[in-house]
This record gives C-alpha cells, sequence and structure tokens, in this order.
C-alpha cells in the first residue's frame, strides 16, 4: 500500500476489486475465494493508507440463486463500504465453463433484459452523488456466448441504458461518458 500511497500523490490512480456479490452463499458457489467482511476491510485499508485512490467495485446482477433483494443488498453494501465507483454488469454464460452446462440442464438462468434494467434502475436510484457509475453493461465475447442473448445486441442495450438514465434523470450527473 506504501508504493500505491506514493503514486496515487503523484498521478490518477483506480484500483478495480471484484465484489461481485455479497451474498456469501453465492460467493462460495462462484468461488469468489473471499468472505465479503474481507473485501470491506480491503477497501477501508486502501481507503485509510491511499486516500487520493479511486476504488471501483464490479458487481454481477442474475448471479445463480441470487434474488432481486441480494443484487440491491450487494450495491448497498458496496455503497457503505465507500466504493468510489461501480461497474455493474448481467451474468454471461460462456461456452465450455461450468456455468454452461448447469445453464443448458436448466439450473441457471439468466435475466431478459427488461429484468435487468428494473433492478439496475432501482439500484441507482440510491446511489449517491460523487459515486461514478462506471459501467451498467458488458461485452462478452459473442462467439463464446451461451446467455444472456440480448447483450449480443449492443446497440439495444445502450439505448436501452440510455432511456434508463434519461427516467431517472437525477443519475446521469454520476455517469461517466
Amino acid at each position: 500500500l506504501t508504493k500505491l500511497a506514493s503514486l496515487s500523490q503523484k498521478t490518477y490512480v483506480q484500483l478495480e476489486l471484484g465484489l461481485q456479490t455479497t451474498n456469501e452463499k453465492t460467493a462460495r458457489y462462484i468461488r469468489r475465494g473471499f468472505e465479503s467482511r474481507a473485501f470491506e476491510r480491503a477497501v477501508e485499508e486502501i481507503h485509510n493508507a491511499c486516500p487520493k485512490v479511486h476504488i471501483v467495485t464490479h458487481i454481477i446482477f442474475g448471479l445463480p440463486g441470487e434474488t432481486r433483494d441480494d443484487m440491491l443488498t450487494t450495491v448497498k453494501n458496496a455503497l457503505e463500504w465507500k466504493t468510489d465507483g461501480l461497474k455493474i454488469t448481467v451474468l454471461y454464460v460462456l461456452k465450455n465453463t461450468d456455468p454452461e452446462k448447469e445453464y443448458l440442464n436448466g439450473k441457471v438462468k439468466t435475466l431478459e433484459m427488461e429484468e435487468y434494467m428494473s433492478i439496475l434502475e432501482e439500484a441507482l436510484a440510491f446511489v449517491p452523488p460523487g459515486v461514478v457509475i462506471h459501467r451498467v453493461t458488458g461485452d462478452p465475447p459473442k462467439s463464446l456466448l451461451i446467455a444472456t442473448e440480448w447483450t449480443k445486441n449492443k446497440k439495444l442495450v445502450l439505448n436501452r441504458v440510455k432511456q434508463l438514465f434519461l427516467h431517472v434523470d437525477s443519475l446521469s450527473s454520476n455517469v461517466v461518458q
């Protein structure tokens, strides 16, 4: 942390951390490798040692077995733990992965676009000013994508995201263009 603190005195430093979820059962299922409490402590320690470092938290909506409340709780926890920014995406199922087998066997379901956008809108509505929204969609490799099919149409997704931000106009001030 000393080197990171020193570097952040000279230039902008952004540190991206993969939280994905604060549901411990889901975290074990996806083999995240640490408990949510460890993430909370890490953010606190980084902020204490390196107050100028911009911490971005990665979150995935639609992880297996998660409810809408689980996803919203993850965002709320990241904000309570003083993240500086959020990168949110939807679960993708890719070829040759464990989730592919489970998806094809009907054990894993993915979010439809309107369901994702509805959860995203609710989550972003409680993000305070000053927390940067870095991303609300991603680009899965089309050649490997099994699901979520709607993410292949980037233009459609970006237009829907734009509508979402226009609908909740207070959100637009947080977005990195």
